[in-house]
């Protein structure tokens, strides 16, 4: 400021500048002071960041089954949504359900997520693994060629006739396996007919007329089932005692095809078709990236959203229906509350993270809130602190000064106050507290005089002497 400024209005800008630089120079001076504590600070928050993983990884692997499956197919529908997101969700190709799960569980293979249908395991067998829910309903359907059977014993009627029950390591093969148990069939005795081959061989050879039938656990809107829905030499089995076997077997539902639904011009089918169905659960590892498991939810809400769902309600998936497998607490707290709820207007990662450790941030606001609330006392303090200090200093060298024998030792004196004068004026003082900086410097000044005045003093009495 210049001698022409005196007078003016105050300057807002000045001011504000002004206390921006002043608040800088107070921050600096408390770490450099206060290094220890912000170190400490720093390696806190690194650690935390080290514990919760806040960024998810980049390749996800999501084990499908079959090829043609309604399983390959919900998985391509989940990877537009992981790319949107920066992840690649990579599709693992297996015999199944069955094959699905235990390469899941296994630790040595590079599998993170799996599509499961009900019945393929006991409760608590895979405590590593959680579920996500269920995202759709997955008959069980059985296809077979010639007249069109209406008796009630089905499994009885087709367990001598040439029939595909899926292959090992496959959903389809392990629920006809325990279906058959409840109807007193013994597979090995059967093992001539019921014929272990791929889902696409046995469509196939039915298709050629060289089996009688298949059955096939899978999705309405799966290409194998498309296919022989509307094809007219095949048939589809309706199931009388279906509600029967659902209470044997728990994990299974029962779902209706009504009259006239595929094809309402040919009035197609005849009849209400009852089938069993089991869900298509959606399992992940226990310790899978909360961020990669809320994707998964989010893109399993959208892509209900946008399909038409034959068997279910709009909007019913993706919900928790097969507790065979304990719920995730992310998908729990996404069912409970939905979305997070910055979901949006962060990214996803972030998101899902302060999601996860908000209560972690509170109680780490409510700790430091009153140390955040004490650091302007704190550096005003500070200033008191460097003056109170000045004036013990200055005392000190004015006691100094008086028992002096030396010009020498008054000269060091005398370079001390100017030393002292210099630090004050190099160090940041709240404006409340100039006024006393000024009184602390007029102190000084007069020790200073009182030096000359000594130094004089004993220079005139070395020249007598």
């Amino acid at each position: 400021m210049n001698k022409h400024d005196l007078g003016k209005n105050p300057s807002i800008y000045r001011h504000t500048r002004n206390s921006v630089f002043q608040e800088f120079q107070a921050w600096t001076g408390l770490i450099l002071i206060e290094w220890k504590w912000f170190i400490s600070l720093l390696i806190g928050i690194i650690m935390l960041l080290v514990y919760t993983h806040p960024f998810p990884p980049k390749d996800i692997y999501l084990a499908v089954g079959q090829h043609g499956s309604i399983f390959e197919t919900s998985g391509r529908k989940f990877v537009p949504y992981f790319a949107e997101e920066g992840i690649r969700l990579h599709l693992v190709y297996t015999n199944g359900s069955g094959e699905n799960l235990t390469e899941l569980a296994d630790k040595d293979i590079q599998v993170n997520a799996a599509f499961l249908i009900g019945g393929i395991s006991k409760k608590g067998d895979f405590p590593n693994l959680v579920s996500l829910g269920s995202i759709d309903y997955a008959p069980l359907w059985l296809f077979y060629r010639g007249q069109e059977y209406r008796g009630s014993e089905t499994f009885t009627h087709f367990a001598d006739k040439l029939v595909a029950i899926g292959i090992e390591g496959s959903g389809t093969l392990i629920i006809i396996k325990k279906i058959l148990a409840l109807r007193g069939i013994i597979f090995e005795d059967h093992k001539k007919n019921l014929l272990m081959i791929p889902d696409q061989e046995a469509f196939q050879k039915l298709l050629d007329g060289k089996i009688d039938a298949m059955c096939i656990i899978d999705g309405i809107d799966a290409p194998i089932v498309n296919i022989l829905l509307g094809h007219n030499g095949i048939n589809l089995r309706n199931f009388p005692y279906a509600p029967a076997y659902v209470k044997k077997l728990p994990f299974l539902d029962t779902v209706v095809i009504p009259k006239g639904s595929l094809d309402l011009n040919k009035l197609l089918p005849d009849q209400d078709i009852q089938l069993l169905a089991s869900t298509v659960t959606l399992l992940v590892e226990k310790d899978m990236h909360p961020a990669i498991q809320q994707l998964f939810l989010l893109s399993a809400r959208k892509i209900a959203e946008e399909q038409y769902q034959f068997f279910a309600k709009p909007e019913f998936f993706p919900a928790y229906v097969d507790h065979t497998f304990q719920l995730s607490p992310v998908a729990k707290r996404f069912y409970d509350s939905g979305p997070p709820p910055l979901r949006g207007l962060l990214p996803l990662w972030l998101t899902s993270y302060l999601d996860r450790v908000w209560f972690l941030v509170v109680g780490g606001l409510a700790a430091i809130y009153p140390i955040i609330k004490s650091f302007p006392s704190y550096r005003q303090m500070r200033s008191v602190m460097l003056i109170a200090d000045a004036y013990e200093e200055i005392q000190e060298i004015e006691k100094l000064t008086v028992q002096a024998q030396t010009i020498e030792e008054l000269k060091l004196l005398f370079e001390q106050i100017n030393k002292l004068e210099d630090f004050s004026r190099e160090s940041w003082i709240s404006s409340t507290e100039m006024s006393k900086l000024y009184a602390m410097k007029s102190a000084a000044n007069l020790v200073r005089q009182q030096i000359i005045i000594r130094i004089k003093e004993l220079d005139n009495q070395n020249k007598l002497s």
